[in-house]
């Protein structure tokens, strides 16, 4: 009893520390942009009715949305607040899991417990652009850690708690708990003396697989979207790849291939060196899952260019990746103690150097987020739209260019966009979003801000314009303004008529 509370303390305070500070955690910072207004919009559909992205929700397959809105209603709490729950809990699962698999290999806690810190301090994926834990509260992460936890209980025998967490992981994140579950079942067909340990989580896996087909048919599904194995058009193909690159593996360079293949090398090594440590379905966790994160690259090229299915864009196999390096970053901690052990202190200092090395240049080198500047100037901006004007407003930010406040935004005021540039990540589910979200960007974002541009939209049915403080215009009356944003209805604008100058210009003139 008392090692299960020092345990758990020990997982409390891992999983806090790594929330608050390393790799801490974000809200509207990222793809949280693209799900809190698809949450509000099925919260209140009477607002959010002209967005782009709440309008063409891809929550069918997932309980991503059914678990928020429940913890916001029941728990009255915000959805920021909501979907912290989930991070918190689902970042303890993945400590637990790796945890769970060191101990699996004859560890003790303390060194199980340093690994498990140490590896979900997490590590940026080049090409992906995606983090082993990422700081947004989003269904890929929360998935992700699911899967971890289940793999560590099956790995120490337990396979009705790993059903339970593989399960949950379906539900939150099908593609990602796909490499858990192939993995299961390629290890149950594959090897006989491992079916005993399997058979029942695969039990649990079937009640899973028919409640998300339930909630499937429950809930809402993506608006004008294309079937799975439709092809995708030329015109469509050149604007996912110039808005979502990380989705087609042909455009990723040499560097980020070579890069995966030295991690899976390294990787299989250390397993190698501990394989006398694993029980048999430990092995088969720590081998499978990596190479199908490796096989899903040569997978993706092929097919997207042989076919050009949405299903590729959508599902993004590549994303398996993901497995590749953690289990590789696990294998060399848990082989870093076992050289320790036997008093090799030059590979075990090696073992050590590597995986650190993969966590601290992989997060050193990625690329930055978007900009917020000054995000409590958005949120008063969006605090007064909320409480001042219509449900059904729409609002362009045509200084915006890439930086994210414009998604803040529409997050905390309830009202549309007409285009901005986190959007355009939804264009992987839909065509004609894409082509509508692609003509909106080239015309009256892209490229910078100009008043002749400006002029020229006065015409489209938006009812107020955001200029950063810094563009404010000469002569006309904003309707809201604060340190850094002016608001502009657009009647204003118009009975400006050509005669729109900006204050900056005017003093240069």
């Amino acid at each position: 009893m008392r090692r299960a509370l020092l345990l758990a303390l020990a997982f409390s305070a891992i999983t806090c520390v790594e929330f608050e500070v390393l790799p801490g955690h974000t809200y509207l910072a990222g793809n949280t942009q693209l799900y809190v207004p698809m949450l509000e919009r099925l919260e209140a559909p009477g607002y959010l009715s002209r967005d782009l992205v709440a309008t063409h929700p891809n929550l069918s397959f997932t309980v991503y949305d059914e678990a928020t809105l429940f913890i916001h209603q029941v728990g009255r709490l915000d959805f920021r607040k909501a979907l912290s729950v989930q991070q918190v809990l689902f970042r303890a699962a993945a400590i637990i899991g790796v945890y769970l698999l060191a101990c699996a290999a004859g560890l003790d806690s303390i060194w199980a417990l340093g690994i498990a810190a140490l590896v979900n301090l997490g590590a940026w994926l080049p090409g992906l652009n995606l983090r082993l834990v990422d700081p947004e509260p989003v269904p890929t992460t929360f998935a992700f850690g699911l899967s971890l936890l289940a793999m560590g209980c099956l790995a120490r025998e337990r396979p009705l708690l790993c059903g339970l967490a593989g399960g949950l992981a379906l539900l939150y994140d099908p593609t990602v708990a796909a490499v858990l579950w192939i993995t299961v079942l390629i290890a149950f067909f594959a090897d006989k003396r491992s079916r005993r340990v399997i058979r029942p989580a695969l039990t649990v896996l079937l009640v899973f697989i028919l409640l998300l087909a339930n909630l499937a048919q429950l809930q809402p599904g993506m608006i004008d979207s294309d079937p799975l194995f439709s092809r995708i058009s030329h015109e469509i193909v050149a604007i996912l790849k110039a808005r979502t690159p990380y989705a087609w593996v042909s455009l990723w360079g040499g560097r980020e291939i070579w890069l995966y293949l030295a991690i899976l090398i390294c990787g299989l090594w250390a397993v190698a060196r501990i394989w006398s440590l694993l029980n048999r379905q430990t092995r088969w966790l720590y081998i499978f899952p990596s190479l199908l994160g490796i096989v899903s690259l040569p997978v993706s090229l092929f097919l997207l260019s042989q076919f050009g299915w949405w299903f590729f864009p959508q599902i993004q196999p590549a994303r398996s990746l993901q497995f590749t390096v953690e289990f590789s970053l696990i294998a060399c901690g848990i082989a870093g103690v076992q050289a320790l052990r036997v008093r090799n202190r030059t590979e075990s200092f090696a073992w050590f150097l590597f995986l650190s090395a993969v966590i601290g240049s992989t997060n050193f080198l990625a690329p930055r987020a978007g900009r917020i500047p000054d995000r409590e100037a958005a949120t008063d901006l969006a605090r007064w739209a909320d409480a001042n004007t219509w449900g059904g407003s729409m609002f362009l930010f045509p200084d915006a260019g890439q930086d994210l406040y414009p998604g803040v935004f529409r997050a905390e005021s309830h009202r549309a966009l007409w285009v901005d540039w986190q959007s355009g990540a939804q264009s992987c589910y839909s065509g004609s979003l894409a082509r509508t979200w692609n003509e909106r960007w080239q015309r009256d974002a892209e490229g910078g801000f100009s008043i002749r541009r400006l002029q020229s939209s006065l015409s489209l049915p938006i009812d107020y314009y955001v200029l950063k403080a810094t563009n404010r215009l000469a002569g006309v009356p904003p309707a809201y303004a604060n340190s850094g944003f002016v608001a502009y209805d657009s009647r204003d604008l118009l009975n400006a008529g050509t005669g729109l100058r900006t204050v900056h210009l005017m003093r240069s003139q």
